[in-house]
């Protein structure tokens, strides 16, 4: 099994003054279905680089919960776990704040957005001949003029025309707006396009670039 690192949320118990690192089942759950052995790694780690040296992943997925700036702890870890990933050559996985963060990472920008927390959208691929429904659970979104230079649309709202997925222009780097860990069934889209992506398909880049 190859090995994918899912970082974690960070919450804080106000009554018992504790902070917890945070990670829905969900999502270890769907990486161990598709035949991946998922390892989570804790927010403590000021320095994740040092921790993962001898671990050989294979991946890293960049999960969802809390906005950015909530947590400069988790933040600065997320943003250490792009530069190891791409020092590296791993793919790297953002899943909704994940996505988010690969942008920030490479100076994009973020909208506060509404109607984007337990909604549906209809998204579709520029040539418009992909369609489907995915889940939605943010309160800030990339708008097209605010996305970085560096990562390239893929995916957009059908409404808003908000970025719902990109890819890295060069680097296996992808993100994705929507939880697929959420949905009671995997869907065969994010089933292959997961499988597809850490396993580095040779056309992994032609069947999901699509064209303005």
């Amino acid at each position: 099994m190859n090995k994918i690192l899912i970082s974690q949320a960070i919450h804080f118990d106000k009554k018992r003054k504790t902070y917890y690192d945070q990670l829905d089942i969900r999502l270890i759950k769907t990486f161990y279905k598709l035949g991946f052995q998922p390892i989570t790694i804790s927010n403590f780690f000021l320095n994740p680089s040092k921790f993962l040296n001898n671990l050989n992943i294979k991946g890293i997925v960049l999960s969802g919960g809390s906005d950015i700036g909530k947590s400069t702890l988790r933040d600065n870890n997320d943003l250490e776990l792009i530069s190891y990933g791409i020092k590296k050559k791993i793919p790297i996985f953002g899943i909704c704040r994940g996505m988010q963060v690969i942008n920030k990472y490479f100076n994009g920008r973020l909208k506060k957005i509404k109607n984007h927390v337990r909604k549906k959208h209809l998204i579709e691929n520029f040539s418009k001949k992909k369609k489907f429904f995915v889940n939605s659970y943010h309160n800030y979104a990339i708008d097209p003029q605010k996305l970085s230079k560096s990562l390239k649309p893929i995916f957009i709202c059908k409404k808003d025309k908000s970025i719902e997925a990109f890819l890295h222009n060069k680097d296996f780097i992808l993100g994705i707006m929507w939880h697929p860990e959420r949905e009671k069934v995997l869907k065969k889209f994010d089933k292959k396009t997961i499988k597809d992506f850490f396993l580095k398909s040779k056309n992994f880049r032609d069947k999901y670039t699509f064209k303005k």
